[in-house]
């Protein structure tokens, strides 16, 4: 984690490989924290650390992490990149390109006598947090952190250890389970770092129609925890002004930062070649779709509105994503009569590509946070549908002037609206120079200021 000025060191040094044994894992691990005590005095003030739990998938709030990470090291931040999960892919994105990012793996070497003390210590000082609620016995939270203790049985001990011995300016966390342990963390730690959590989605929605008990759990976590922090960011107004009212946190420790989307390599990646025949001949408007097949994204509205509109002219619907709803939605697709128009390519590496050529791009979510798809559609000069859900879509096409907004849920009003579009003729260009604004540049200048504090 921490590496002076004249470490022979070069890329990234992965803290982790399942292979090696565990002697020399931990050994890697001490060798890279315990460096020369000057190094590490001279470099602790301008670490800045960003931990989320996996960025496997390299979607949502995990690209963003990862592009906040290249945006700070393009600018001279050496940047210690936590994870709990880290494979070859992470490696292969950041090592050859930021010598200033160091990931490390917060599962490597681990101690667990160590890890169940500070668990336990953990929760003991989650409930004297409360003594009153605890002695009443209506404290909500002890459920949910016991269960985050004990089962989930986060790496505390790493992370103490990642504080103590590399002092980093700042800690950053993104989403539900980083920002719960980045918390209960600061609880057990005494220095100077700042902690800084980042909201990705607008929780009360997201919590009073999600089937989880974790999920519905995490605005109460969020009411108990939140007041650790040092900063609260969020990617849209919306999402603050719902962690201001879940929180009662003032609005002053609240931070909107726009998701780092548009970059420059955005246009290369939109003209690349795509296989798809549908958007190879060119013979019938295609509508496009992208995300996560789960409820938040709403597909089935999508698939209704799609209906009315093959009912009203010709055209072909293709929805990118993957996940356990995709049966069901073929399935849906078929009882509607539009199997025939209506493809589910699965995950493809450069969605760009599609977004380019499509004709118009429908998000029709019931909650977002701000939907990086949308601005990424945008991006590629493909006009836009969007409902218009909490949080995000609206900010994004400032009300409506960038791109129709319907009401969540209404097929036939998506319908017309998608129709409206397809005859209309949007500029691309204006399109183009609105999801500019939510650019790399400008967001790493505003994680830059929070972080430094």
């Amino acid at each position: 984690m921490l590496r002076g000025p004249n470490s022979q060191s070069a890329g990234i040094e992965l803290i982790a490989d399942h292979r090696i044994r565990r002697r020399d894992c931990v050994r890697l691990a001490l060798r890279v924290l315990d460096g020369p005590l000057k190094c590490r005095r001279e470099r602790w003030k301008c670490v800045s650390a960003i931990f989320i739990r996996s960025v496997e998938s390299a979607r949502g709030a995990e690209r963003v992490a990862i592009n906040i990470a290249r945006g700070l090291a393009s600018r001279g931040h050496h940047v210690d990149f936590l994870v709990e999960e880290s494979g070859a892919w992470l490696g292969r994105e950041l090592s050859a390109e930021h010598p200033n990012i160091i990931v490390v793996n917060l599962r490597a070497g681990r101690h667990n006598v160590a890890d169940r003390l500070l668990q336990a210590r953990a929760f003991a000082a989650h409930l004297l947090s409360a003594p009153r609620a605890m002695l009443a016995g209506g404290d909500p939270c002890v459920g949910p952190v016991a269960a985050l203790l004990f089962k989930d049985a986060p790496p505390l001990a790493a992370i103490r250890r990642y504080l103590h011995k590399a002092k980093p300016r700042a800690v950053l966390s993104f989403l539900n389970y980083p920002n719960t342990v980045l918390l209960l963390a600061a609880s057990l730690h005494r220095g100077d770092t700042r902690f800084i959590v980042s909201v990705r989605n607008h929780m009360s929605v997201a919590a009073a129609l999600n089937e989880s008990a974790r999920v519905r759990s995490v605005p109460r976590l969020m009411r108990r925890l939140f007041g650790r922090a040092d900063v609260v960011v969020t990617p849209s107004q919306g999402v603050a002004d719902d962690v201001a009212a879940i929180t009662g946190i003032c609005r002053d420790r609240i931070t909107v930062i726009y998701n780092p989307v548009f970059r420059p390599e955005l246009a290369t990646m939109a003209e690349a070649p795509v296989n798809h025949p549908w958007l190879v001949d060119g013979n019938e408007p295609v509508i496009v779709g992208a995300g996560k097949f789960k409820p938040q994204k709403d597909f089935p509205t999508l698939l209704r509105a799609f209906a009315k509109v093959r009912a009203e002219r010709p055209a072909r619907l293709i929805v990118l994503g993957q996940g356990e709803g995709e049966k069901a939605l073929r399935e849906m697709s078929r009882t509607l009569g539009i199997a025939a128009d209506v493809d589910f390519p699965g995950h493809v590496a450069n969605p760009f590509a599609y977004y380019r050529r499509a004709s118009v791009f429908v998000l029709s979510s019931v909650w977002e946070g701000l939907p990086n798809a949308l601005i990424e559609a945008m991006a590629c000069g493909c006009p836009v549908v969007s409902t218009d859900c909490p949080s995000g879509p609206s900010e994004i096409l400032d009300g409506g002037r960038f791109g129709a907004l319907v009401p969540v849920g209404e097929a036939e009003t998506m319908a017309k609206a998608i129709l409206a579009t397809l005859g209309s003729t949007p500029s691309r260009t204006q399109l183009i120079e609105r999801a500019r604004e939510f650019s790399l540049d400008r967001a790493v200048q505003h994680f830059e200021t929070v972080m430094a504090g």
